[in-house]
């Protein structure tokens, strides 16, 4: 597991925590990140899986369609 954050954001929320709470609260402020990428990274595929499909799925425009029955 890594020590550090990798986002700005995460670093700076902890970094606001006062100083005598900051261990008590790490692990939750670690989880939160972890959450935020996983979450992020869904979201990413699905928008990824959705424009691919939307692709596959798309008539042809009526030029397109006539430019290939005539050949």
């Amino acid at each position: 597991m890594r020590n550090e954050f990798v986002t700005p954001f995460w670093q700076r929320a902890y970094e606001s925590l006062p100083a005598h709470v900051r261990e008590q609260y790490l692990t939750q402020v670690k989880a939160a990140e972890r959450w935020e990428l996983a979450l992020g990274d869904v979201l990413q595929a699905w928008s990824r899986a959705k424009n691919a499909a939307v692709r596959l799925l798309r008539r042809p425009s009526e030029s397109e369609a006539s430019s290939s029955s005539s050949g």
